[in-house]
């Protein structure tokens, strides 16, 4: 009697980063290292055109339209307003187009209110947006994907369970900290010549992410939602976290009910960790290289605010590894694939 075996290797998807000595790109390379399913294929940059990649068998190549096209999954990492004159011609070539940038989060009217460029792709904006516990089904089906901003990821998934539940909320005021890496490579570099230290970061009433924000928040609560103020600093001395709180005032019958809200809007989300604020160390360094969001509640009836924070690494939950995320679910894998929580 004879046996058969019959070994199936795993046919890998192979991957495109385009822009990929930017952090983000940079931080897509080392999460997708680990991945079972995906692998990269082609890492472009224009300045970086030859020389190695860290940790692959590959050199930087410059941007080759038509060798981006031969893999199946392409990652934009282009600084804004860049993305918009490529990415339409690879959406329809390849299985998935993932966008880390800002050119495609909003419609174009948005874009060039906030960021002060006409857009190129009119047709194509909105994309899919990519908050990936909030807009899972959505994702499921896509082939072109924007993931959002890292400030609105951490704004985003604090208040969202609220804003879906039509709680009320008044006076809408969010600070966020974050590391240096989140002003981008160029600022980033610079705030690093700065020793203990933090710094104010664009004005408070015309960040480019308050559209975003805003237009999300909208688009969840069924009618217009304002911020109050939105006010992001950058850390010197920390290279990736961000730490969001945001205040408001707010009719709830109590803490409880408050915890009863998030923790059934995130069942079942492995990303998403509920925590009190009182008598807990909700600290950054607990989610660096992680894709996890802390959310942290608290709530005092007099005189009826809200306080919530939101922790999450910048470059990964904020940026690459949401990416990744958002790849598993369009790609039909488990959402956890590659990814630490």
């Amino acid at each position: 009697m004879y046996a058969f075996y019959v070994i199936i290797a795993t046919i890998m998807k192979k991957v495109a980063i385009i822009g990929a000595t930017s952090l983000t790109g940079e931080k897509l390379i080392e999460v997708l290292s680990n991945h079972p399913k995906a692998e990269v294929a082609l890492a472009t940059s224009n300045t970086y055109a030859g020389k190695p990649v860290a940790g692959l068998d590959l050199k930087y190549e410059p941007l080759d339209i038509d060798k981006v096209k031969k893999c199946d999954i392409v990652f934009s990492c282009l600084p804004h307003s860049k993305s918009m004159s490529i990415l339409p011609s690879l959406v329809s070539e390849v299985e998935l187009v993932v966008d880390l940038g800002a050119d495609f989060r909003t419609p174009a009217d948005s874009f060039k209110k906030w960021y002060g460029f006409e857009h190129e792709a009119k047709e194509l904006t909105p994309a899919t947006y990519g908050l990936s516990e909030v807009f899972a089904e959505e994702i499921k089906k896509a082939n072109f994907i924007a993931n959002p901003g890292c400030y609105p990821t951490s704004f985003l998934l604090a208040i969202v369970p609220l804003l879906e539940g039509k709680v009320d909320l008044e006076d809408v005021t969010v600070f966020s900290l974050s590391g240096r890496s989140g002003a981008g490579r160029k600022k980033a570099n610079e705030f690093a010549e700065e020793k203990e230290n933090a710094f104010s970061y664009e004005d408070p009433y015309n960040h480019q992410h308050i559209g975003e924000m805003e237009y999300i928040a909208s688009k969840l609560k069924g009618e217009q939602f304002e911020l109050f103020a939105f006010s992001p600093h950058v850390l010197s001395d920390v290279f990736q976290g961000m730490h969001t709180t945001i205040v408001a005032k707010c009719e709830m019958d109590s803490y409880e009910q408050l915890v009863d809200i998030y923790k059934n809007y995130y069942k079942g989300q492995p990303f998403i960790k509920i925590e009190q604020v009182q008598g807990n160390k909700l600290d950054m360094a607990s989610v660096v290289n992680t894709n996890n969001c802390i959310i942290g509640l608290d709530y005092d009836k007099n005189p009826k605010r809200l306080y919530i924070i939101s922790i999450i690494d910048n470059l990964v939950k904020g940026a690459s590894g949401q990416a990744i995320q958002n790849m598993n679910l369009a790609m039909g894998w488990d959402q956890k694939l590659g990814l630490i929580g």
